[in-house]
């Protein structure tokens, strides 16, 4: 298990920021790598993302499920993906704090479980990856946000969803 955090401050309020990280046309838009990600249902999304961690490039399929969705405070997501000879499984989370001055702090962090060629990299090569992913997303939704282009909040939690790996 691999574990990831960090935090972006945005000059956007939390409620504002809500509608983008729950637009899967904004995740597509913003997430690296992303092919497309379609909406399966309120709670589930699918999508194509390649990663590419040194000279491992795998295409992960992959399936999201939304297993806490506390507008405009909290998300929770869980995903696993597959790509030849790689997986993973992940929960990530992030808070949307509101600081008082029209600004936010988005904490996030994840746990993953990898395998397959990438998992062989390391945990450092893959820490700087992840790092560097997470940071531009973060940058993407701020630029949209900055721009004003509309997002609206399509996503919520799936009904008694769980958000652990053990099960």
């Amino acid at each position: 298990m691999i574990e990831f955090s960090g935090d972006f401050d945005s000059d956007h309020a939390p409620e504002q920021l809500w509608n983008y990280f729950t637009d899967p046309e904004i995740l597509a838009q913003c997430a690296p790598g992303c092919d497309h990600i379609e909406q399966e249902s309120d709670a589930e999304l699918s999508a194509t993302i390649a990663v590419g961690v040194g000279s491992v490039k795998p295409t992960f399929d992959v399936d999201m499920v939304v297993v806490e969705a506390d507008r405009p405070n909290r998300l929770v997501m869980h995903a696993g993906g597959d790509a030849s000879r790689n997986s993973f499984e992940t929960v990530a989370e992030m808070d949307l704090v509101d600081n008082d001055d029209g600004t936010t702090t988005a904490s996030w962090q994840a746990e993953v479980n990898v395998s397959g060629l990438i998992a062989s990299l390391g945990q450092r090569a893959l820490g700087s990856v992840a790092e560097r992913l997470v940071n531009d997303f973060f940058e993407d939704v701020e630029d949209l946000a900055d721009e004003g282009v509309p997002a609206e909040s399509k996503i919520s939690a799936k009904p008694e969803a769980t958000a652990t790996l053990e099960e």
